[in-house]
């Protein structure tokens, strides 16, 4: 009885991290679920018009659920920010540099979400104060991405082909600094501020040759 009854308790011990693993598991797919949800929720209406028991009706699970992951509607938009954020951070490390084509095509993409466009712009700037929680963040992520892009606008140096007077450095800023601001002004006039195409005439004037040719290993 006793051999039984130790074979039942190991086996229960074996078990309890697979049982562990797999609600882990499961939560973090809930969880994904309900960033999918929200990012078009908030890009449809923005942050003040969106609602945690919207989005949870839109994942089927109820308001408490989600609030087990999310317990504020603030928290939930920044691991929505943050997730959007990943598209840029997943190319930080490319060899060499992240293209400014990312960018580009990020512009073009956000042009169906309006929502988002207003909840980063909203983020963002109120993470200008030092002591907003969210201030370290976005201080490393907007680093990150110029640091990145000036690897990347390097070949162009390189190759003869950053125009006089610019940087790798100064081109990445001029590059970011141009999107954001034509994304805020595109959220007051979406019929005549096009973000993308005005960011590659911005490019042209920076860089002298078509993006494909950096795009491309030098022979």
């Amino acid at each position: 009885m006793v051999e039984s009854d130790n074979a039942r308790a190991s086996a229960a011990r074996a078990a309890a991290p697979a049982r562990r693993t797999g609600r882990s598991t499961k939560g973090a797919a809930k969880r994904e679920v309900i960033l999918d949800a929200a990012l078009t929720v908030f890009g449809e209406v923005g942050l003040h018009g969106a609602s945690l028991r919207e989005i949870a009706g839109r994942v089927g699970v109820s308001h408490q659920s989600l609030m087990h992951y999310f317990p504020t509607k603030n928290e939930l938009l920044m691991a929505v920010l943050r997730r959007r954020d990943e598209r840029l951070r997943r190319h930080f490390a490319d060899e060499p540099g992240m293209s400014i084509r990312e960018l580009i095509t990020l512009a073009e993409d956000n042009a169906g979400m309006p929502g988002v466009i207003e909840l980063y712009n909203m983020a963002s700037a109120e993470a200008t104060n030092s002591e907003h929680p969210a201030h370290a963040y976005y201080a490393e992520f907007y680093e990150s991405i110029i640091t990145s892009n000036a690897r990347y606008l390097q070949k162009a140096a390189e190759r003869g082909a950053l125009r006089e007077g610019w940087t790798p450095q100064t081109a990445a800023r001029a590059i970011l600094g141009m999107m954001d601001g034509l994304q805020l002004q595109w959220l007051y006039n979406r019929d005549d501020v096009q973000v993308a195409e005005t960011l590659k005439m911005l490019v042209r004037t920076i860089v002298s040759v078509p993006l494909d040719e950096l795009d491309t290993p030098k022979k």
